[in-house]
Formats: structure tokens, C-alpha cells, sequence
């Protein structure tokens, strides 16, 4: 069990005696007396009025969620869905007092808006420990309220989680047994530098089922590839089935409008919008969903966003939409990369006599590439492949080995072809339980790796 008494540089220390302990979740606290109390599954409020000065406060305790394991990022999260969202400060979170202590750290921030044209004040406190977060929302347009206020934050109680790791919260099971269940548990899959900020604003994370990419106001899942089965191909709907699979059993849909692609049409953009409130916290928001297939493969873009005007001013066209999938990107290091990692693939191509039609054989290609990084700095490569006509193939083999140095985004591997130093763009993508390694030659682009850890 552990106290915190967030936000205390801003508010006054004192304790009342009298109030009657309260338990939300794992929260335990002590309520002002004679405020009003307002309780769904998600969050527990207490809220008071004072009829002669106008003045009122609201105090909301939320239901502890997974935590991404940055207090840091729960913070911001947590920010840009209660605070942001809801108009309630800046869109950049304001610099919190940090509190740590007994494996729990607290990140509290105030911010100024108006309701009804007059000054009212926001304070976010976000707690993040033993994998879980816990927020606590304090509204009012008085300072009046000070004391109370600081009364219930000073006798916070949480209880750890019985769980090392804890569940995350269980969407609604979907209905037919092909649907996904999304799960909001982080999943850094072995990344270390698991928190990318972009020069343009935008901040990545990947969780075990998405990357979450948030702006603002606008929060992006990218959410890992799903393989399209034969049933899915059969409904000559796919994009509608995945809709079904992913929005459906987290949101309650209104008022959906399909992209209108102006007719029949070879490269169509699948996308949809809709009115959601989402299940679990009963928030309204904008939805758009993405659907890219490639290879027998979907990729899902579920945007949400306040409402279809702040969809718009941020996505004015389908291009930016498909150019979230860039935004899967992490940093590297070299403890991260330490192991065997490999990539393989092949072509072929039927040949036939352009004057009789007869067949004249299979043209193929393949290759097989696997680097191994040590701990030490170390590295080695083997590089095999076979090409020509079959029957009459050809084949190679290439073996490198020297040190190799890596600084987030680049891998510098000496002793290459020909003995040279080569300097490789690198980056993580993160998928489903695992990273992809990418790395690409600064020099010539059009070499390129893409790798699995297999050892």
C-alpha cells in the first residue's frame, strides 16, 4: 500500500477526520464530505456547487488501465485523452511535478480553460507502477475548493496488483470466431528505445496488437497485419468484415459513411467513418478506419479523433491517412539487435517462344542473407543465393565478418565486399509478438535487408 499526495506544490495540506474511507477500484481514499457522488464502471466522481459564488468542482478517479511502461507516456496519454480531448487545457502537456516512491511514480499537471466564457482550471495526476496506471482528473472554476481537494488527493491509497503483470482490459468478444481481441497490453517486443518522436509532432508506440501514434488530439492505431482468410475473400467485402472484427466489439457505431472512390476503380481507397462511443469508457469520438491489403495481408488504420473536423484539418486527403504506416519506425541498439537474424525469398518467371508459344523453361532468382551480432561488437554474414534458368543455374556465396557499431538509427559494419566500411540506414518495425530488423546501404539504397531474429 502506498499514499501519494499528488499535485501538493499547488494545494494545502490538511485532513478531515470525519469523511468515511472509499474504495474504487484500487484506489482507497477519503471523499469530501457532502459532495455529490457519481459512479460508472470506469471512473468514480465527486462533485460539489456552491449556489451563492457560482463556484464548483468535480473530482474523477479512473479505473486503473495497463500502463505502457513509461510514466512519462502514460502521462502524455492520459493528457491527450482527458485533458485534450475534452477541451479541457493545450494540447501540449504542461511540465508535471513528479513524485516516485515504493515502485509507484506520479506525473501531475495543471492547465487553465474556459467553461461558459470564464476561467476554470484542469489538474491531471497520472500514477504508473507493478504494470498498471491510475489517473485522477480535478476540475473547477474556484479556488475555493482547494482544501477539499487536497484533502481527498492527500489520502490516496493504492493497492498493488496481486498480478506482476496484469491483464489488460477485454473488449466485448466478437461474434464470429475469426475476429481479432484487441489488447491494449504494451508490447515493446524487445525494442529499448520503444517511444519514437517525429520532427512533424507525431509519437510512436507499439503496444501488443498496434502501434499507437498520437498528435494532438488525434490519436492512430496501426494496428498489426491480419492475414485474409478465404472466408474473408469469399464475402466480397473485406473491408467491411474487418470493420466488423475491430470496431464493432470496442465501440457503439452510428451514422458509418463509406469513401466515396467516384465508381468502379482498379487502386480503391477502402476507408470508413462513423460516430463511435467507446464501451469501456463511454467517450464519444470520430473513427476512421484504413484498409491497405498487399500480399494476402491487411493493414488497418484506425484513426480517432474529437470530432470530423479535427479529422479533416489533420488528414485533408487519403494520401496522409496511408502515410501513417511510416510511422512504424524505432531506433535500434545494439543489445537489441544481439543475435542471428535472417531473410530469404525468391522469383521465377515462365518463359515462352514469342513466335511458336511453346514453353522454353522457368527463369528464377533466390537468395538467402543472415547476419549474427555479438554483444561484443562484433558481427558476421553469410550471403547465398542461386539465379538463371533452371537447369543451368548459378550459384554464389558471400561471408563477411568485422566490428559493428550502431547509433539508433544507422549500423556501421566494417570488413565488407571488398573490405570496405558500410554504414546501413537501420530501423525496427514492430509486429505481432516481434520486431522485423530493416537495415538499408547509405550508399546504395538498392540494397536493402529485411530480418527476422531466429536465434
Amino acid at each position: 500500500m502506498r499514499k501519494f499526495v499528488g499535485l501538493s506544490v499547488l494545494l494545502i495540506v490538511a485532513f478531515n477526520s470525519l469523511a468515511q474511507v472509499q474504495t474504487f477500484d484500487i484506489v482507497t481514499f477519503t471523499p469530501p464530505l457532502g459532495w455529490g457522488k457519481e459512479e460508472k464502471d470506469y471512473a468514480v466522481s465527486y462533485v460539489t456547487t456552491n449556489n451563492k459564488t457560482k463556484g464548483w468542482c468535480r473530482i474523477t478517479i479512473y479505473k486503473s488501465i495497463q500502463s505502457s511502461g513509461d510514466a512519462m507516456a502514460d502521462y502524455t496519454s492520459e493528457w491527450n485523452a482527458l485533458i485534450v480531448k475534452n477541451n479541457y487545457g493545450p494540447a501540449t502537456p504542461t511540465k508535471p511535478e513528479i513524485e516516485t516512491a515504493d515502485g509507484w511514480t506520479s506525473n501531475s499537471g495543471v492547465a487553465n480553460f474556459k467553461f461558459e466564457n470564464k476561467d476554470a482550471y484542469s489538474l491531471l495526476s497520472t500514477i504508473s507502477g507493478y504494470g498498471v496506471e491510475v489517473s485522477i482528473m480535478v476540475l473547477m472554476n474556484s479556488q475555493e475548493y482547494m482544501k477539499e481537494v487536497e484533502k481527498m488527493l492527500g489520502s490516496l491509497d493504492l493497492k498493488k496488483p496481486e498480478q506482476a503483470n496484469p491483464v489488460a482490459r477485454q473488449p466485448e468478444q466478437p461474434t464470429l470466431a475469426t475476429q481479432p481481441v484487441i489488447s491494449h497490453a504494451p508490447g515493446n517486443s524487445g525494442i529499448s528505445l520503444s517511444t519514437t518522436n517525429f520532427d512533424d509532432g507525431w509519437v510512436a508506440q507499439p503496444f501488443a496488437d498496434y502501434v499507437r501514434v498520437t498528435k494532438g488530439v488525434i490519436t492512430v492505431l496501426l494496428h498489426y497485419g491480419i492475414k485474409i482468410t478465404d472466408e474473408m475473400r469469399d464475402s466480397n467485402n473485406l473491408e467491411g468484415v474487418l470493420f466488423d472484427q475491430l470496431i464493432q466489439p470496442r465501440y457503439t457505431v452510428s451514422n458509418i459513411r463509406k469513401y466515396d472512390n467516384g465508381g468502379p476503380c482498379y487502386f480503391c481507397v477502402y476507408f470508413y467513418e462513423a460516430d463511435v462511443v467507446e464501451k469501456t469508457t463511454g467517450k464519444k469520438y470520430h473513427l476512421g478506419l484504413r484498409v491497405i491489403s498487399n500480399n494476402g495481408v491487411s493493414q488497418c488504420i484506425e484513426i480517432i479523433s474529437p470530432s470530423s473536423s479535427a479529422f479533416l484539418q489533420e488528414f485533408p486527403d487519403q494520401k496522409k491517412v496511408e502515410a501513417l504506416l511510416n510511422y512504424n519506425k524505432f531506433a535500434v541498439t545494439l543489445a537489441d539487435i544481439v543475435g542471428t537474424w535472417d531473410e530469404s525469398g525468391g522469383t521465377y518467371v515462365n518463359m515462352y517462344n514469342t513466335y511458336t508459344g511453346a514453353y522454353a523453361g522457368m527463369n528464377t532468382s533466390s537468395s538467402s542473407n543472415s547476419f549474427t551480432f555479438n554483444a561484443d561488437g562484433t558481427y558476421n554474414s553469410q550471403h547465398s543465393g542461386a539465379f538463371g534458368m533452371v537447369g543451368n543455374l548459378k550459384f554464389y556465396t558471400q561471408k563477411y565478418e568485422g566490428n559493428c557499431t550502431v547509433t539508433n538509427w544507422d549500423i556501421t559494419l566494417t570488413k565488407q565486399f571488398d573490405g570496405k566500411t558500410k554504414v546501413f540506414w537501420a530501423q525496427f518495425e514492430a509486429v505481432r509478438a516481434g520486431r522485423v530488423l530493416h537495415i538499408a546501404d547509405k550508399q546504395y539504397s538498392g540494397s536493402a535487408y529485411h530480418l527476422v531474429k531466429t536465434k
